[in-house]
């Protein structure tokens, strides 16, 4: 009989299974306890709820085919219990260890958030954690735009039997990048030159990205010339060429340069441009202490302020404008200093060429006091052409600051006393357009004429009167009084009007001197430096006394 039973079974449909067996059946019925599935053994296999697939959410419906594995067979029973969800788990586990120890990475689906800690994730049915940390930043934040999507993903951890398994879209990113700059770094070489993109401009440089990795184009690689920075000729997002100088994988480093694109145009260039040279170029940045020409591209010479014009600007602005187009002298060139030197006003007449014509000795002349100094007043004649009025040329009278008579933007007339045509130097006078006060005196006073006026200053060795408005004299300690004094503060005082009489006269020196103690006239005397002194009539007679 037994014999029989086991020949109906081998000639019969029916499959037989073990423990473990992955098979495929079809729903037949669905209860509250479990689910009948044809598996095509004599009887159904039983699959409880809880063995379901857990991305099914608890949804299944008759005549759904299924894959399940058969986890318990009831041999008495002649009952198959089967699961779904670890028919999926050992069905995929194999190659995602696979993946994980080969670093290999796999896809799934994002498929819910666990709260506060990241999302589930559908590796071919078998349930993954995402912690948030490692969902990229390439991804949202948010499940609802993050609920279905697909991506990938690297196996970080895995344990099979305690059906562990964590995955991470971060180190999928930080692999690609590794990839791409493996890839990048094996076709990179010295010279060569790639197209890229403006990632960001900072103080230092540029970074341009070549192929998913980021070089450095250093500011001094930018152009051939000085240019201010960050450099505003380029944008974040704008396509550029780049020359490969140099790259470094171990440390991650590309230097990049612009400028070496074109050929260093300061190389030859004091034969271009010698000493003497005229040249053209367009005024293209002005700065305080002058203006700047490019003569060439990548190529720019000062035009210093004191080489912008004869005269004497105060602000390079008030001679040129930014995009002028100028035609200029080379005073010189150093290729290794990258600096050329222009002057715009050697390109132009020389205005002191003329100057011994225009402003001859003795002539008179008209001006603007451009700047006073200590000594005197510099007054513009023309552009280019200043000349120099001493303080002692301003006026016969005693002139103790330039101040005193001019400030800047004066307009004057003098009168020309030397031209230096050589030195570059005119000398001025004011008080040799008015009679000198001097001689005036002179023809109304003599030796022993009597003077009246007030006392002016007071000195430890005598007072100053002032006998005229143009004239002082000195009373000398000893010919203040009768009396032997010590100071003049014994007798005088500023403001005092005395009378004096005239006791000697220096021309040369301009000085008179005179006396209180006796008003009445002696005998002339000479003076201690062995001048003799002359009367006023006796000098206008040209006579020299015995």
């Amino acid at each position: 009989m037994a014999r029989k039973m086991e020949e109906f079974v081998a000639n019969s449909d029916v499959h037989t299974y073990t423990r473990g067996d992955i098979i495929r059946g079809k729903v037949l019925q669905i209860s509250d306890q479990v689910i009948s599935v044809d598996i095509g053994y004599k009887t159904e296999g039983i699959l409880r709820w809880s063995e379901l697939s857990s991305f099914r959410n608890g949804k299944v419906t008759e005549g759904e085919e299924l894959e399940v594995l058969v986890t318990y067979i009831d041999e008495e029973e002649g009952t198959v219990y089967v699961s779904e969800k670890q028919a999926l788990y050992e069905r995929s586990i194999s190659r995602l260890e696979e993946a994980y120890h080969k670093g290999f990475p796999v896809r799934g689906r994002i498929e819910a958030e666990v709260s506060g800690a990241g999302y589930h994730v559908n590796l071919s049915g078998i349930r993954a954690f995402l912690p948030g940390s490692h969902l990229g930043n390439d991804l949202p934040g948010d499940i609802e735009k993050l609920r279905g999507r697909e991506t990938d993903f690297i196996i970080i951890e895995l344990d099979r039997w305690e059906k562990n398994l964590v995955v991470s879209h971060k180190r999928y990113l930080e692999k690609l990048e590794e990839e791409r700059k493996a890839k990048l770094f094996a076709s990179l070489e010295e010279g060569q030159v790639r197209e890229g993109v403006v990632k960001s401009i900072v103080d230092f440089g540029i970074f341009v990205d070549i192929g998913g990795f980021e070089g450095l184009v250093h500011r001094s690689e930018i152009s051939w010339k000085d240019v201010p920075f960050p450099a505003h000729n380029y944008k974040v997002g704008q396509k550029i060429p780049v020359r490969v100088l140099g790259f470094d994988p171990e440390k991650g480093r590309i230097s990049l340069s612009i400028k070496r694109l074109r050929p260093n145009p300061w190389e030859g260039l004091a034969q271009r441009y010698p000493v003497g040279k005229r040249v053209k170029g367009k005024v293209v940045s002005i700065t305080e202490f002058g203006a700047f020409l490019e003569l060439e591209p990548d190529v720019e010479g000062l035009v210093h302020i004191s080489e912008l014009s004869w005269g004497f600007p105060k602000d390079p602005r008030q001679v040129v404008s930014e995009g002028d187009e100028l035609e200029v002298v080379v005073l010189g060139c150093d290729e290794k200093s990258h600096r050329i030197s222009l002057s715009l006003k050697r390109a132009l007449p020389d205005p002191w060429d003329a100057v011994d014509r225009h402003y001859p000795q003795g002539s008179i002349v008209r001006g603007r006091v451009t700047k006073l100094a200590d000594f005197g007043a510099f007054v513009e004649l023309e552009e280019g052409v200043e000349a120099l009025l001493h303080i002692s040329e301003m006026s016969w009278e005693r002139v103790s600051r330039p101040e005193e008579l001019l400030k800047d933007g004066d307009e004057v007339e003098a009168k020309v006393l030397k031209v230096d045509k050589a030195r570059r130097k005119i000398r001025l006078s004011l008080k040799e357009l008015r009679e000198d006060p001097w001689h005036k005196f002179l023809e109304e006073y003599s030796l022993n004429s009597t003077v009246r006026g007030k006392i002016i200053e007071i000195k430890d060795f005598g007072a100053f009167m002032q006998i005229t408005p143009d004239v002082e004299g000195l009373i000398h300690v000893s010919e203040i009084s009768e009396d032997r004094i010590a100071t003049p503060h014994e007798v005088l005082a500023v403001g005092d009007e005395v009378e004096a009489r005239i006791i000697g006269i220096n021309e040369e020196k301009r000085q008179v001197r005179l006396s209180m103690r006796n008003l009445a006239p002696q005998e002339l005397y000479k003076e201690d430096q062995g001048h003799e002194m002359l009367t006023m009539r006796e000098h206008l007679q040209g006579k020299r006394l015995s």
